[in-house]
Parts: structure tokens; sequence; C-alpha cells
């Protein structure tokens, strides 16, 4: 968009510059500068320049102006600025006529102002005016791990440059695969293209390099239905040495001008130095939360006030519930610590940071602090949050290799000086899981019921089975456990047994009768019962 004429003539430089035609046409803005010395120097304009000139050409061929009047290239400038003195002492008539007719500015330039000053000038003031609009000296950072802070930056950039530039704009996180956009004008005349054909087009195009240190460059394709090539520029994020987002000017059939390149590098500055602090700041907000956590879980944070404080510290709100869930990775052969970043830089892509937050507890244990951020109702939360952890699980799985995760969550929610009880319950869904469910990999700790509170280790469970050994070793169908589970549970009573498992009475007395004479051990004993019961939800 530029910088308009009245905006230049507030500027202390310009302070004795006058217009003495034209003076409705002080809104105008300039996009450029261009010299005037030579009789075709208006057929040279592409429009919307600041036309500057000694005035040489204007006493050389007096009918000059009517020919670029007729073609319309006159009335496509922005203004006209003229040094009287040398050439000419007064402004030519049919200029001042054709600048009051076309309100096109005619500024006389007092002398010795330098054609190089002004330019410089005119850049100065298009840069400070991008500074003020991008708003630099107010991008600092209320609290290390507040996302949203970072995602309301990113948008006033991205409004600031569709506003000046007159183009919408868009940034695409990769870590998360998710659009930001400077208004709902990109999606409209996106021509429903796909995100990623912005950065690696899916079909045929053109490719100019705009600036190769910074990779931006102008992508363009042809279309029938446009008079012009449909074109967008494209400038890739960059954080130590990776390519974190992109960055898309979406220009259409127009192109953006010389002070639109101005908006666009201080906004890609902008945009740039953010995510470098993003990264900063999420690393600093990770281990400053890491080693809460691990304070927590080794006992050596225990006082609810001092962890109130640390978790106010740490943007947590001591008062909310939060679900707990514990990744532990199962392959001896692969170091949690070693993929630090992988890991985070998965989680991010599933949960956002305002959801969650990471703690790495060991080589083989990470804890996630998850708030119902969007408030939904709690069965409607853990589907999702089910649903969420899969895909995790599929992304760690692709990215680690070697990797073996399952996830145990503790799904009764707790405020954060509960957290050391509900670690512990979720190391209890993984220990007590894997032992009922061996194929599954996500583990609610509600679902373990009674379980939850009886200690049965892994290696226990061996000889515990020895009584079940004989009756699994000639039950080839199942039927005889899944009679003997059902028994159990009507409290040995036949009928009832019958009608759980819509079998008649006589055929439920001949198999436990069987299972009776197979298994070495008392039913009316209520301990072996209930040892017996626990046994046959393992298997």
């Amino acid at each position: 968009m530029g910088v308009s004429v009245a905006e230049i003539l507030e500027k202390d430089f310009f302070s004795q510059f006058t217009v003495v035609a034209g003076h409705k046409g002080v809104h105008k803005h300039i996009q450029g500068v261009a010299v005037l010395d030579a009789p075709d120097g208006f057929a040279f304009t592409r429009g919307r320049e600041f036309l500057i000139s000694s005035g040489y050409v204007f006493k050389q061929q007096p009918d000059l102006l009517p020919p670029h009047i007729e073609s319309g290239t006159f009335q496509r400038i922005s203004c006209v600025g003229i040094k009287l003195g040398r050439y000419l002492d007064e402004f030519p008539p049919d200029l001042i006529k054709a600048c009051n007719d076309y309100d096109v500015p005619l500024l006389s330039i007092p002398k010795g102002v330098p054609w190089m000053e002004i330019m410089n000038m005119l850049n100065v003031i298009v840069m400070n005016k991008n500074i003020q609009q991008f708003n630099i000296g107010k991008l600092q950072f209320n609290n290390l791990s507040d996302l949203s802070y970072h995602i309301r930056k990113i948008k006033r950039i991205l409004t600031a440059m569709e506003i000046e530039m007159d183009f919408p704009t868009m940034i695409y996180n990769l870590v998360n695969d998710k659009a930001y956009y400077s208004s709902d004008r990109f999606k409209a005349i996106s021509q429903d293209m796909k995100p990623e054909d912005f950065w690696n087009p899916s079909f045929d195009f053109s490719k100019e390099t705009l600036c190769d240190n910074l990779k931006m460059a102008r992508y363009r394709i042809f279309d029938p239905r446009y008079e012009n090539p449909y074109s967008w520029i494209t400038v890739p994020i960059t954080v130590e040495n990776k390519i974190k987002a992109y960055f898309v000017v979406l220009e259409a059939t127009g192109l953006i001008d010389y002070f639109d390149q101005f908006a666009l590098r201080t906004g890609y500055l902008l945009l740039q130095e953010l995510y470098e602090q993003i990264l900063v700041t999420q690393s600093i907000g990770d281990i400053g939360f890491e080693s809460f956590v691990n304070a927590l879980v080794s006992g050596n944070l225990s006082r609810p006030e001092e962890i109130r404080s640390h978790a106010s510290e740490l943007n947590l709100n001591p008062d909310a519930a939060y679900y707990t869930v514990v990744i532990r990775q199962n392959n001896n052969e692969v170091s949690l610590h070693q993929n630090r970043e992988l890991i985070r830089s998965s989680i991010r892509g599933i949960f956002s940071s305002s959801e969650c937050r990471t703690a790495l507890l060991d080589d083989h244990h990470c804890l996630l602090l998850l708030g119902n951020t969007e408030h939904l109702e709690e069965g409607s939360y853990l589907n999702e949050l089910k649903a969420k952890l899969k895909k995790l699980n599929q992304r760690l799985v692709l990215d680690m290799e070697g990797g073996v995760f399952e996830f145990g969550v503790s799904d009764l929610p707790g405020i954060i000086h509960e957290l050391d009880r509900n670690y512990r319950r979720c190391l209890r869904a993984l220990d007590m899981g894997r032992l009922i469910s061996p194929d599954t990999v996500y583990f609610r700790y509600s679902q373990l019921g009674a379980l939850a509170w009886i200690d049965v280790q892994a290696d226990e469970i061996e000889i515990m089975m020895r009584d079940l050994n004989k009756l699994r070793a000639k039950d080839d169908s199942g039927q005889l456990i899944e009679t003997l589970k059902a028994y159990l549970e009507c409290r040995m009573n036949f009928s009832n047994t019958a009608k759980k498992m819509f079998l008649h009475i006589n055929t439920v007395r001949k198999r436990v009768e069987e299972i009776e004479d197979l298994l070495p051990v008392d039913l009316e004993d209520p301990s072996i019962r209930l040892r017996l019961e626990l046994l046959l939800k393992l298997i």
C-alpha cells in the first residue's frame, strides 16, 4: 500500500515541499519514485509513483503532456514534484490544469534537495510506518507457556500485513499442521488449493526466486479463468536449520509493489523472530515444568502451599482439575532422552501447548498433564483423548525407530498437588493393564476396578496360574473357563449361571463338576475363590 502524499508532507524532511495543484489527491499512495527528465519518461511509469523532475523536459518540450493524458499514463501516477529555478521559473499552466483535473498533487521541491535523499527518506518513512503497524516494540512475552499469546501475535502480524499490502496472508505451522490466516479472504481466493500446494505444488507452475538467502520465491500458475497469471509468494520460517512453518502472501492476479516488499520483509522477520522465541520459551517452560514434576514424584516437593506457588509460576492453575498420562517406552535399546526433541515435536503435533504440558521423567517414561480446555463432558473428553493418544502412538512409532509405546491414563482428574497420586495411578494402569490386556497400548486407571488396589507382580503370575493350568490344558474351546467365570460371578448359583450363559442348568452342572475334577482347589473356600476370580480377570 505504501505511504500517502499527505503522510509524507507531515514529516520534517518534506515540510518545505508545497502543494501547488491537485490538492484533492493528497490521499493517494506512493509505491515508488520515478525521475522524469526525458521526453518518454511517462511511458515507463507503471502507476502510483512519486514523479520527480528538474523541469528540463517541460522546458524543452512544452507539448509533452497532452499525449500522455490521452493515453492514461498521467492519471496513474500518485504525484509530481518539480524543482523551480534552474530550468523553469514557474509551473506550466497545462500541468497545473492536468493535476487539478485528475487530482494528481503537484509539489514544489525546494532547491538543493538531492533526488537520492527524497528516495531514501521515502524508504525510511515506509519502514517506520511498517514498524508502527506491526507493533515491534510490543512483541514481548508475558509468560513462557501461553501459546495463545503467541498465536495472537502471529494473527496480529498477518492482519497488519494484509492491511498494509492489501494482499491476504497465511502462515502454516508444520509442527501441529495448522494454518493461521490474516482474514477469510485467503481461503476465499485460494482456489481450494491444499496448504502444501503453496510450497510444493502438485500441478504445473513457474517459480521465481525473490531472495535466495531467505528462500523467498514467487510461484505462478496459468489459469484460463484469469487474464493474468495467478501467483503467490512463499517464504519458509526456519529455526535451527529446520523448517517450522511456511509464510504465504497470496497475490492472486496482482503483484506486490516496491514498498509492499518492505512490509513483506518486515512481517517475515517478525514471524521468524517470533518462532525463534516460541522455541526458546517452550524449551524454558518445558524444563521448568519437568523439574517441577520430578520434584513432585520424587517426594522433594510435597507441601501443598509450595506446590501451588510453583504451579502458579509455571502458569498452571492450582485449583484446576487436570488429567494425567504417562507414556512408557518398552524397548531398552531406545532412549527417550536421546530423542527428547522428537518426542516433544510429536506431542505438540497432537496437543496444543495450552492443553498439554510435557515432562520427561527418565529414559522410559514421559508424563503429560492435560487440561480439558474445551470443557467437554468427561466421557466425550476421554474418548477424544484416546483418539489423540492413538494418533500420537502412530506418530511416535513412525518417527522413533524401534520405539514401543503404551499409555497409562489417570482418568480421575485432580488438582495440581494431587499430581504425584495421579502419576502413580498411571503407572498402576500400565502395570495391571498389560497383564489384563497384553495386546492393548491404552489403559485407564478406573477400568482396573478392584485390581487397582491389589499388588500383583508380573513374575508371580506364573506361580499363581498353576491352579488353572490343568483346566486350561483340557479346555480347547474355552467353555470351561467362561463357565467358571460366570459361576463365580453368580456366587456359585447354578440357575443364575445358566441364565447368564443362556445354557440349560444341567449343562452348567455338568461343566462345574468337570471343573471341580480338574481344579486341585476347594471352591467353597472364599480366599481361593477370590484368587481364582483375580486370575480369571488376568487371562
